[in-house]
């Protein structure tokens, strides 16, 4: 691999340039195959399949000159594997060597012969393709119909054809004719994400003679050249639906609005998704006219998986958003996709779930053919941050985030990246007045009309009407919100979600209950898993800091159901071990013990320091028994062995019913209690 990747130019490896096809032969490709043991009858075959454009097996029998037996008899049987009337190369290094050996004239005979029998197929597209390609000089008859060829092609998404198709068109072509088909060459480069490509062939459509003015250029080819240097600048706003057709400017427009519904109506997001869901993914590089007549783009598939991606995170589903990007990671350009919202994407999605970034991550990375959008430059400082966080360098971390919201500001936070709270980090590193500053500007941008005098003065007393409050939060429409549109009133439920945690992460023992209900409440509201699961961490924190450390249990355990439910390991990592070092054992019981430096604050009642006066925490008989007027016996031992822990089948096990009367008995407990999962139910009972 290392051998061949020499052997190519800087940007067929960015990505931003059409692949050779096929790739050359590196002398460790040749190692590979080892001696292939062809005589000159079976390099013509093995040549003629090797330049084929359609895999029928009669084609290729045809344009070799034998019949099957023979082919199956011979040394060039071997190295193919036909069925079904197909036939393809055993490993495509056969095709390269094969292809690379071959000499011009014998080239030429491969195309002469197959364009004689695709023309006695009433196939004369085909066959112009392989008279172009047998053809010395260039010849202008032929241009007219290889453009055709590859509008076609592109019509049904299929780039990569259409790219060389028009390429070839151009070196026949000349004026009108050649303009037009630079202009289909950079229109299939720019689809399929080879941005350099596209820039050149849009500008020689423009210019076909190489001179200044529009004198015999392609009308249609300025609009997607403007395209293609937005997307080298950047701008989450380069591509539109109207630039795009058919699949294109479905899969565009839903990927666009789903990007503007994710803060206050992701379920209106999902929906719309929902109604592209069966458009045709962009096809692979691979026989001409195979699949269906219509299919995305590389490039429109690209928005519309980090689309995808992206509504998937926001509603806390970690592990969802890995498997979308993952994939489309292999298969498209991310990068380009809303000014590299998927590089930001993919580096968060790294972190929470393992901690580090990968090697398909960073390869991303390194694919962006020009500049990023600057809130994805601001992101970086987020990662970053969340790194200090996994490491517990609080003060670092707080810094960052500060520098990241400075120059992201709200189009940052409008993108429901998985961030640790910058105003719990403030006091985890001990910076209080920091904090407080910091509770403030984000307290007056939620309801900007409310003086400080109105709020009591501090985040345990009245500040809560900030957040039951009518007012809407202050941001600017029209911010350049990746998806290239803005949200009146910027991002709502982003900010109060904030503003309840930081209210909650300053807490004293007085308002320290209703400020964690407020912020379980906005976490809620917000529909994430994750987001609630951090909520449960900063109200974990906030207990310990008060030494509370039956209650700090009680929510660790939570966040770390919670982020496990999510895919967010680095995360649940971080409550494992706070939640080992609090002596937390199954079955509900905390040890006594320091519950706070378990829960990452530094500070705290001297008596939380050290050994608690009394073990706070409930014996199992006693757990849920706050629940006996509200519950059937038998319900009450389902629910304690679930807030134990155990599956349905264990419980099921241990009280002699079946998994069906379990199930039966955990939904009615679920509707008396008013939880939606077990992990709610758990929690519930461990605070009471």
């Amino acid at each position: 691999m290392d051998q061949t990747a020499r052997m190519l130019d800087e940007e067929h490896l960015l990505g931003t340039a059409l692949m050779p096809d096929p790739l050359p032969a590196a002398r460790a490709v040749r190692e590979a195959a080892g001696p292939l043991g062809l005589d000159d009858d079976a390099r013509r075959v093995l040549l003629v399949a090797a330049v084929a454009v359609v895999d029928r097996t009669e084609v290729l029998l045809a344009a070799s000159g034998i019949d099957i037996d023979t082919l199956m008899a011979g040394p060039a049987g071997r190295h193919l594997h036909l069925v079904g009337g197909r036939f393809r190369f055993h490993h495509p290094r056969i095709r390269s060597i094969v292809h690379e050996d071959a000499d011009l004239a014998t080239r030429t005979a491969a195309h002469v012969a197959l364009a004689d029998v695709h023309r006695k197929a009433d196939e004369p597209l085909i066959a112009i393709w392989h008279t172009a390609l047998s053809t010395l000089a260039g010849d202008p008859l032929l241009a007219d119909g290889l453009v055709e060829l590859a509008e076609q092609h592109l019509a049904r998404g299929d780039v990569h054809r259409a790219h060389e198709v028009a390429r070839e068109a151009a070196s026949h072509g000349t004026d009108t004719v050649r303009a037009r088909a630079f202009a289909v060459a950079g229109r299939a480069a720019l689809w399929a994400g080879h941005v350099h490509d596209a820039v050149v062939h849009l500008r020689r459509a423009t210019h076909p003679s190489g001179n200044v003015g529009p004198a015999g250029g392609a009308p249609d080819a300025a609009r997607p050249l403007g395209i293609a240097l937005s997307l080298l600048e950047g701008r989450p706003d380069a591509v539109l639906p109207g630039d795009a057709s058919g699949p294109d400017r479905a899969a565009i427009a839903a990927a666009r609005k789903t990007i503007r519904l994710l803060d206050a109506a992701p379920g209106d997001a999902a929906a719309i998704l929902s109604e592209v869901a069966e458009l045709a993914p962009a096809r692979p590089p691979g026989w001409w006219f195979d699949g269906p007549d219509e299919a995305m783009t590389p490039l429109a598939e690209a928005h519309l998986r980090v689309a995808q991606s992206y509504l998937a995170l926001r509603l806390g589903d970690v592990t969802g958003a890995a498997s979308v990007l993952d994939d489309a990671v292999e298969r498209l350009p991310v990068a380009l996709a809303f000014g590299g919202l998927g590089i930001a994407l993919a580096r968060r999605l790294d972190l929470v779930r393992e901690g580090h970034l990968s090697r398909p991550t960073a390869a991303l990375e390194a694919s962006v053919p020009g500049q990023v959008a600057p809130v994805v430059r601001a992101a970086t400082l987020g990662d970053r941050a969340q790194t200090a966080v996994f490491d517990g360098r609080w003060v670092e971390a707080a810094t960052l985030l500060g520098l990241a919201a400075e120059r992201g500001g709200d189009d940052l936070r409008r993108l429901w990246l998985p961030t640790p709270d910058p105003v719990e980090l403030l006091v985890l590193a001990g910076q209080d007045r920091a904090a407080r500053r910091t509770h403030e500007r984000l307290r007056l941008r939620v309801l900007p009309s409310v003086g400080p005098e109105a709020t009591g003065g501090h985040p345990g007393g009245p500040a809560g009407s900030a957040l039951s409050g009518g007012g809407s939060a202050n941001g600017s429409a029209g911010t350049s919100l990746p998806g290239g549109a803005g949200i009146s009133g910027g991002p709502v439920r982003r900010r109060r979600l904030d503003l309840a945690r930081a209210e909650l992460a300053l807490a004293d023992a007085s308002g320290v209950n209703r400020a964690r209900e407020r912020a379980v409440e906005a976490s809620l509201r917000v529909g994430s898993t994750f987001e609630r699961g951090l909520t449960e961490l900063v109200a974990a924190r906030a207990f310990a800091r008060l030494g509370l450390p039956g209650d700090a249990a009680a929510h660790l355990l939570g966040a770390h159901e919670l982020f496990e439910e999510s895919g967010a390991k680095a995360w649940e990592h971080i409550a494992e071990r706070a939640l080992q070092a609090s002596g937390f054992v199954p079955g509900g019981r905390v040890s006594t013990g320091s519950t706070t430096e378990a829960a990452g604050s530094s500070t705290g009642p001297a008596e939380a320091q050290g050994e608690t006066a009394g073990d706070p925490a409930v014996g199992q008989e006693e757990l849920c028994g706050q629940w006996n007027g509200l519950l059937t016996e038998r319900e009450l031992d389902v629910a304690r062995l679930v807030v134990q822990g155990r599956t349905n089948r264990q419980v099921a096990a241990s009280l002699y019913v079946s998994v069906r009367t379990v199930e039966v008995h955990l939904g009615r407990v679920f509707r008396k209690l008013g939880v939606r999962s077990r992990t709610e139910l758990a929690v519930l009972a461990l605070r009471g």
